[in-house]
């Protein structure tokens, strides 16, 4: 999948002036930053160059794992959404993932980092019903509400002892659906764990990628995620030093609604393997976790489980 060509276009006007080599060397320090950084919560984009080298290296696979959640979100249950809330809304990924798939009235983005604001402010200037709000979620409350709120990426940069707190404030804050978005990563997954768990305490349904309404039964070593095809352009892939013209982004998410929805079914959790004749898949079926092994003889399943991935649903 390939970021909006008006989103690539903004991105290459904002470096047009700025010399490549200063933008990989930016890309790498920033690397290395998010790498060793101890998830208290401090913003890790120090200068303008920093927000520029991060919307090239990361916008991409957080737009499409963002478009990702909402289409299948949407799949399951397709309500009307006028209002939209971003929560840690960073360059303004989720916005063209957002206006990639819904019509929507307004749209609000809490950001507290002003670089991040500002460049997603200048890459969405034809968009007049979005509302920028400089506001950090961990030091106060959450006053807007929105019947899609949503959130990427941001709920694993927090301490520890605040993440029971801005969960529950946005889950507070929702009209009709709430997507959670984390990294693909056992740490990720815990936090989607985390969400699950206080969303069920509220009485609120899970939507996907769950298809029941109890705990995640996957052991506490073991994680449920998604995965998205990034296409690279040739800046991308010189900031990352890659050859290959794409990137594997994978991600865990949680989608919950406010209304009861039949969301039954199998969901993979691991790549099928495939072999001659025959497919060993492990599925999430309505709660339960099981090995199932589906061959030639299931005609229709086979053919489709064998162009299926982890995180896709089986219907």
């Amino acid at each position: 999948m390939r970021i909006p060509i008006e989103l690539e276009e903004g991105i290459e006007n904002e470096i047009k002036n700025i010399k490549l080599t200063e933008l990989k060397e930016k890309a790498n320090k920033l690397s290395d930053r998010y790498l060793n950084a101890k998830r208290n919560g401090q913003s890790l984009i120090l200068d303008k160059l920093d927000v520029l080298a991060y919307s090239i290296m990361r916008m991409p696979a957080t737009f499409c794992a963002i478009n990702k959640a909402l289409k299948e979100t949407l799949r399951i249950y397709s309500t009307k959404i006028s209002t939209v809330l971003d929560v840690g809304a960073g360059t303004g990924a989720g916005e063209w993932a957002i206006l990639n798939n819904l019509d929507v009235d307004k749209i609000i983005c809490i950001e507290r980092d002003n670089y991040m604001k500002l460049l997603g402010e200048r890459l969405l200037i034809n968009e007049r019903n979005i509302l920028w709000k400089d506001q950090d979620i961990v030091n106060t409350e959450i006053h807007d509400n929105a019947d899609l709120v949503i959130t990427s990426y941001m709920i694993n940069e927090l301490k520890e002892e605040a993440k029971d707190r801005v969960i529950n404030n946005i889950l507070n804050s929702f009209n009709k659906i709430s997507i959670f978005i984390e990294p693909g990563t056992p740490e990720g997954f815990k936090n989607i764990r985390k969400i699950q768990k206080i969303a069920i305490e509220k009485n609120l349904n899970i939507l996907a990628p769950c298809t029941s309404q109890v705990e995640c039964k996957l052991p506490i070593d073991d994680w449920c995620h998604s995965v998205v095809r990034v296409e690279r352009n040739k800046v991308h892939k010189f900031l990352k030093n890659a050859d290959v013209p794409y990137e594997d982004e994978k991600f865990s998410y949680i989608a919950i609604s406010r209304e009861k929805i039949d969301n039954k079914g199998s969901r993979i959790l691991r790549h099928p393997s495939i072999s001659t004749g025959y497919i060993n898949v492990k599925l999430c079926i309505n709660g339960d976790i099981q090995e199932k092994t589906i061959t030639k003889k299931d005609k229709e399943l086979f053919k489709k489980v064998k162009k299926l991935k982890c995180g896709d649903l089986i219907i």
